[in-house]
């Protein structure tokens, strides 16, 4: 039987402790509510089964090891649902030569998730929220999705950065 090494949180490394962590990794979480939102466009079913089907059980193993990671998900998650509709009139107003309903439907879940990250969380620099999603689209994309989600995920981050009231304005890149 082969052993599986540990999940490592972001920015973290277990060798320095000497000991196992065993912390569910922020990409991780990132990559399964991107799933979980998707499956919500799809199939319509209320968040909260979305949540219970798909999220319970990665949002009880962070809330035992890492509660923060935890709140993250279910922040995620439930917000992204909440402010939907006012963060996909954010993305049309970037989008040059496509309309909403022309993209592919796990770049728009990548885009949704991705801005609000970039909106709501004041502890994570603005850099890790970007290379967090590319790298989520290159993983689940196309080949020309980390390049489209790059290009409008900067663009959006920008223009929010110029609204001094903004998050986004207050965290450098």
């Amino acid at each position: 039987m082969t052993e599986t090494k540990p999940l490592e949180p972001e920015g973290s490394s277990s060798a320095q402790e000497g000991t196992p962590n065993l912390v569910i990794p922020r990409h991780k979480i990132r990559a399964r509510v991107m799933q979980a939102i998707y499956a919500y466009i799809v199939s319509e079913t209320p968040p909260d089964e979305i949540f219970a089907h798909l999220l319970s059980e990665m949002y009880e193993a962070a809330q035992a090891e890492a509660p923060h990671n935890a709140q993250f998900l279910r922040e995620l998650f439930f917000g992204v649902i909440e402010e939907m509709p006012a963060i996909r009139v954010l993305i049309e107003k970037h989008l040059r030569g496509w309309t909403w309903e022309r993209l592919f439907l796990v770049d728009k879940c990548i885009l949704l998730c991705g801005v609000y990250e970039l909106m709501h969380f004041p502890d994570i620099p603005l850099r890790v929220t970007l290379n967090e999603w590319i790298e989520i689209a290159k993983s689940y994309g196309t080949l020309r999705s980390p390049g489209f989600i790059n290009g409008l995920l900067d663009a959006i981050r920008r223009t929010l950065a110029e609204d001094p009231t903004t998050l986004v304005s207050q965290k450098s890149l």
